[in-house]
């Protein structure tokens, strides 16, 4: 049998633990804030998972739609929304088909580099495009492909604390020939191990650029972390605004 993804029934409540832990969160929010106040505002949370980011961004003050392609985890997210202004939709983001537009997109913790090729990151910046009101901003939290290159091909290993019980261990593999990465997560407890997989594809800045061109948007800033601060070769985060041309 073949090891569950991140989308998987069987995966959901590991994945939630990590994603509480790992997920921008209120950190997003923040840096979404310092370019577009979001109280009021209206926002498409793509890759939304179990919430983490909808939650600040709707504890912001904005009204959000938060879509994922695992039901398991907006039954998560809706059992704890509470009153919060956050509606969900089941789908994949990348056949992305609503009949609203938002003042804002935003795509945490590489969602963006979940789209394999060139040619579907392309396409998801087209639809995102066709769901942006004028003056509308997408906002694309990625690592820094660097911190993948660093790597130089070996895996990369680490191990955190959640909670006082359980542990993960997050094993990347990148390839610097493809730019692929997969990632292996191990959630173990005394009595429990639940393991689960992400693939993803990094693109570089300079290639979002050409692909945000191709896709009738622009890339208008780019930040080096949450806080704002500039984007430089020691940044480990690349936080990139777009906008239509």
């Amino acid at each position: 049998m073949s090891e569950p993804t991140v989308y998987d029934a069987a995966a959901i409540d590991a994945y939630d633990l990590i994603s509480s832990m790992l997920s921008p969160g209120a950190g997003l929010a923040a840096w979404v804030s310092s370019h577009r106040p979001l109280a009021g505002r209206t926002v498409l949370d793509l890759g939304a998972g179990t919430g983490v980011s909808s939650f600040a961004l709707a504890d912001a003050g904005a009204q959000v739609v938060a879509v994922d392609a695992s039901r398991p985890s907006l039954d998560l997210l809706e059992s704890r929304r509470g009153e919060r202004k956050v509606d969900t939709v089941e789908a994949d983001f990348r056949d992305l088909r609503l009949d609203s537009a938002f003042d804002v997109v935003t795509m945490s913790k590489n969602t963006f580099f979940l789209a394999q090729s060139h040619d579907e990151k392309i396409e998801l910046l087209r639809a995102i495009g066709r769901h942006l009101k004028p003056r509308g901003a997408v906002f694309l939290d990625c690592t820094d492909p660097v911190e993948y290159l660093r790597a130089d091909g070996a895996a990369h290993t680490v191990t955190y604390p959640l909670g006082r019980e359980q542990m993960v261990t997050i094993t990347q593999n990148t390839d610097r020939a493809t730019q692929a990465i997969m990632s292996i997560f191990m959630v173990q407890s005394a009595s429990t191990l639940t393991s689960f997989h992400e693939m993803a594809t990094w693109a570089s800045l300079p290639e979002i650029r050409l692909l945000a061109r191709a896709a009738g948007l622009e890339v208008t800033a780019v930040d080096g972390s949450y806080a704002g601060d500039a984007y430089t070769a020691r940044s480990r985060e690349m936080l990139v605004v777009l906008e239509a041309k």
